[in-house]
């Protein structure tokens, strides 16, 4: 399925894995199909982020409530950026155009670079720079991020991927994690529990309609989905730092649901200890990498 928007893609095919990126939306995943089985969401062309396959999280991930956060004893107010929202949510990167900076018949690098000068410092106080390395393999595609500060002060940080899944009939879905965080009516992280038996993914199960829309915490970087009327299964491999797992299953008939790999809990940054809750605090000119793989077999 092709889109029929004039914002340019970039198309790139090794044997039956295909990917397609839009840099200008947010430099978003517009594509990526397996045999011809579109695996993500494909993008229908609106000028939407939120209507691709999957977008950047960076420099945090989910929301911040109280539109602001408190960073060595300094308060910053954030405005939101979607008007979808009413609350600061997924950082910036999704919702800037990106720079293509390297491609070949095998992958591609894109970067974005956010200077909080005047009115953007609502959108995140820190200057930054970021690369989004995406190559591509026969029967796999890995994902690298580099967030590297470019501020004089030290800047809290988090990282990870919102892809939207198809849901074609009823996948089969696996992951192991620790806990969940139970959410309070403004969706914000309230109490982390024990897993309950019917959000349980420690074996695979289908997936049904179970009305997630949480992060689960100590998760082992592993996943598998399966499409048993395709006979297609993809593992998710994430690195050690992306060990939280947003968990999102809206009802069947919007035809998706979301696995997102991060690195920290949901309005981590709200928290009382946000390095407890997997926050990262940058030193000037330091970075921090992610790295995650989608195998297919």
């Amino acid at each position: 399925m092709q889109s029929s928007s004039t914002l340019p893609e970039i198309h790139l095919q090794r044997g039956p894995l295909s990917l397609s990126v839009c840099p200008e939306l947010g430099g978003a995943i517009t594509r990526l199909a397996y045999q011809g089985f579109d695996l993500l969401r494909p993008w229908n062309g609106e000028a939407n982020v939120r209507c691709s396959g999957c977008f950047v999280l960076a420099p945090f991930s989910n929301r911040i409530g109280d539109s602001g956060f408190e960073h060595e004893g300094v308060h910053y107010p954030l405005r939101p950026l979607s008007a979808d929202f009413s609350l600061p949510i997924h950082g910036l990167a999704w919702q800037r155009p990106w720079t293509l900076v390297h491609q070949d018949e095998t992958g591609m690098t894109l970067r974005l670079t956010h200077r909080p000068v005047g009115d953007q410092a609502l959108d995140w106080p820190f200057a930054f720079e970021l690369e989004h390395e995406l190559q591509l393999h026969e029967t796999r595609i890995e994902l690298r991020l580099t967030l590297r500060s470019l501020d004089e002060r030290s800047m809290p940080a988090g990282l990870g991927w919102h892809p939207y899944f198809a849901r074609p009939g009823v996948p089969h879905v696996q992951f192991r994690a620790q806990s969940v965080w139970l959410s309070d009516e403004a969706n914000l992280p309230r109490v982390r529990s024990d897993i309950p038996g019917y959000w349980d993914f420690h074996d695979a199960r289908p997936l049904h309609e179970p009305g997630l829309d949480n992060c689960f915490s100590g998760w082992d970087g592993k996943a598998r989905i399966r499409w048993p009327q395709r006979g297609i299964e993809l593992r998710i491999n994430a690195c050690h730092a992306l060990d939280h797992l947003v968990v999102f299953t809206p009802q069947a008939e919007r035809g998706l649901f979301a696995l997102e790999p991060v690195s920290h809990a949901n309005n981590a940054l709200g928290m009382p200890d946000p390095l407890a809750n997997g926050m990262r605090v940058l030193g000037p000119g330091e970075t921090m990498t992610a790295s995650c793989s989608l195998h297919l077999t």
